[in-house]
């Protein structure tokens, strides 16, 4: 897994029944893991003023029982070879969760959360007209000082723009704006849900939303709609994507 940005899947047990966990103790879980299977790593992933994160973290279901899937992405596939060599030699890494402790018992590498996609792949997609992507957690985006919990096609195309420009070896020479310019909301059937973090109550949208690019985009524009409309299977989109928020896949690209 070097190639470009790809996505796994932990899966962990426990000995007894456990209640589902909040995105926040997930999260935390999860640094107290790379901590010890990485240190070094742990800091880079910890450390306060990063912009851009390189991974996201979703927690799969089933959300209780004995059985625990937690879906890593990565932006910066080069972050984590320490990490991964350490796995392979330990035989996987136990995960912490407050004061259970769960086993681990496989990392899927396939499947429909998981995979990876050179770079090279995501250049090499034809134009598109039309994308039909489905948000699958709550996804919000900031806008000024409040959260915006709409599809807004600005907002979504450069949040991934800016995550592709800071992982990639080739950035996109896009202007934001572009994106108000040249690309319309024309479906969205979506609902707001809220999500309680630990620390607060966040809302975001879920559902399938359809953008489609205006007659007067250019093709350079409508490849870079395609190779980040891909890439958001990554990227994830919005707010809080190291927390469960903004989970997101293409469905179908014209």
């Amino acid at each position: 897994m070097k190639g470009g940005p790809y996505a796994v899947v932990f899966r962990f047990t426990a000995n007894r029944p456990f209640s589902p966990p909040l995105p926040e103790a997930v999260h935390a879980a999860f640094l107290d893991l790379v901590r010890r299977a990485d240190p070094a790593l742990a800091s880079t992933l910890h450390a306060p003023g990063h912009r851009i994160r390189p991974y996201t973290l979703s927690l799969l279901g089933p959300r209780s029982g004995k059985e625990l899937r937690l879906r890593l992405s990565v932006l910066s596939p080069e972050l984590f070879l320490h990490f991964w060599d350490r796995w392979e030699r330990r035989g996987g890494v136990g995960l912490r969760l407050g004061r259970r402790w769960l086993s681990p018992a496989e990392v899927e590498k396939k499947g429909p959360w998981a995979g990876e996609t050179p770079w090279s792949a995501f250049a090499s997609l034809p134009p598109v007209r039309q994308v039909l992507l489905a948000f699958s957690t709550p996804t919000t985006f900031r806008q000024g000082d409040v959260d915006l919990p709409l599809p807004v096609p600005r907002l979504f195309f450069s949040s991934l723009l800016a995550k592709w420009n800071a992982a990639s070896p080739k950035p996109l020479d896009l202007d934001p704006e572009d994106f108000s310019r040249h690309l319309a909301l024309t479906e969205a059937r979506i609902r707001t849900t809220a999500l309680w973090d630990g620390r607060a109550r966040i809302w975001g949208f879920v559902g399938p939303v359809e953008y489609r690019v205006k007659r007067d985009a250019h093709e350079t524009f409508r490849r870079a709609v395609a190779a980040l409309s891909a890439f958001s299977f990554y990227a994830g989109a919005g707010r809080h994507t190291t927390h469960g928020f903004g989970l997101v896949r293409l469905i179908h690209a014209a």
